[in-house]
C-alpha cells in the first residue's frame, strides 16, 4: 500500500474514532466530577428525644399576716395564727422541725389627713413572717397546698403560693436525653440518603438546643426554654442539629 493511501485509512480511522472518544472523556470527567461533588457534599438533620419525668421535689411558701392599731396584739394574733398554720401542716405530715420560718416583719401604716398627706398619727401595724416547707413527699405537698383556705375560713390571713414541683436529677437526665437524640438525628441522615448510593459519614458538625420541661401533653415551646415547676408530671424534651459528611 502507499504511503498516500496509507495516510488516508489512519485518518479515516481517526474520524471514526474520535466521537467515541469524545463521549468517553466526557463521561469520565461528569463521572469524576459527580464524585468530587458529592464526597463534598453534607447533610443536617435534627435529633430529638424526650422523657416523662414525675418531680421528685416539692416546695410551697405562704405569708402569714396581721394587722391591728396595737402592736403587741398585732404580734398575739400573728403568734395565734402561725399554731395554727403549724399544727395544720402537722396533720398534713409535716413536723415542726421541716417547717421553716422566716423572721417577722413590721410595716407602719399613718394615718393621713384630708389633703391625704401623711401624719405622725400611727393608723395601724401590719405584721407578716414567711412559712415554707420543702419535701419530697410531693404528693402531701400539694394536697397541704390545695386544702390552706380551711385556715383562711377559720380567721387566718394567709396569702398562699402555688406549689413548685422540681426534679433534682434533671443534669444526668440531660446527658442522657442529648445522647438518644444524637443517635436520633443519625437514623434521620441514614433514612433520607436510603435511596442513594451514598452512606453518611462522619459527623462534622452538632449544637444543642434548649431543653423544653412542659407540662404533660403541652405542646408549648420557647426559643430560651422553657422549665415548668407548676406540674407534678411533666415531659423533658430535647433537640441537637447535626452535620453528616455523604460519603
Amino acid at each position: 500500500m502507499s504511503s498516500s493511501r496509507l495516510n488516508l485509512f489512519w485518518l479515516i480511522i481517526f474520524g471514526l474514532t474520535l466521537p467515541v472518544s469524545v463521549v468517553i472523556s466526557t463521561q469520565l470527567a461528569r463521572r469524576s466530577f459527580e464524585r468530587v461533588r458529592i464526597r463534598g457534599q453534607t447533610i443536617t438533620v435534627k435529633g430529638y428525644a424526650e422523657r416523662d419525668i414525675t418531680s421528685d421535689l416539692a416546695t410551697w411558701s405562704a405569708t402569714l399576716v396581721s394587722r391591728d392599731a396595737d402592736l403587741m396584739s398585732a404580734y398575739q394574733r400573728l403568734e395565734r395564727d402561725r399554731t395554727h398554720l403549724i399544727e395544720y401542716l402537722a396533720g398534713k405530715g409535716f413536723e415542726a422541725a421541716r417547717i421553716t420560718l422566716n423572721p417577722v416583719g413590721i410595716e407602719t401604716l399613718r394615718r393621713r389627713d384630708e389633703r391625704g398627706n401623711q401624719t405622725n398619727a400611727i393608723e395601724s401595724y401590719v405584721l407578716v413572717q414567711g412559712v415554707s416547707i420543702e419535701s419530697t413527699q410531693v404528693e402531701s405537698v400539694g394536697a397541704a397546698a390545695r386544702d390552706v383556705s380551711s385556715l383562711i375560713g377559720a380567721g387566718v390571713e394567709l396569702l398562699a403560693e402555688s406549689p413548685r414541683y422540681l426534679y433534682t436529677k434533671l443534669e444526668d437526665l440531660k446527658l442522657e436525653l442529648l445522647a438518644e437524640a444524637t443517635e436520633n438525628g443519625r437514623q434521620r441522615a441514614e433514612r433520607l440518603v436510603t435511596a442513594s448510593p451514598n452512606r453518611v459519614g462522619s459527623l462534622r458538625n452538632a449544637s444543642q438546643g434548649v431543653f423544653q420541661i412542659t407540662p404533660a401533653y403541652s405542646t408549648e415551646v420557647s426559643s430560651s426554654g422553657m422549665n415548668d415547676t407548676s406540674s407534678l408530671r411533666k415531659v423533658t424534651k430535647a433537640v441537637v442539629t447535626l452535620e453528616y459528611a455523604i460519603e
